[in-house]
């Protein structure tokens, strides 16, 4: 996962949209080449940790994402654990460095 030049981390976490999305707008303004990810990490939300049917919704939603995503050649990196403990290992592994 590599990446030779300048890239940026965009996680999506709860906004699983790319219209009027201003953190996916300004990342595709910086010139950088964007890695996005989701992170689930139901541990971390405590008492809103997802039930079945908003597991449902999250599993159609994030495949909705990564359709969508990929029409702009990026692909959704998943990621399962603690945001503590996952976010730098992406960081490291990717080399992204925003």
């Amino acid at each position: 996962m590599s990446q030779s030049h300048s890239s940026l981390l965009l996680w999506f976490r709860q906004d699983l949209r790319m219209a009027d999305h201003e953190a996916l707008y300004q990342a595709a303004q910086s010139g950088k080449a964007v890695l996005a990810f989701y992170l689930y990490s139901p541990e971390d939300e405590k008492n809103w940790a997802p039930g079945g049917a908003s597991r449902w919704w999250l599993h159609h939603s994030l495949a909705s994402l990564e359709k969508s995503l990929s029409h702009y050649s990026l692909t959704l990196i998943y990621r399962q654990g603690s945001a503590e403990v996952e976010i730098p290992k992406i960081l490291q592994e990717s080399g992204a460095d925003t």
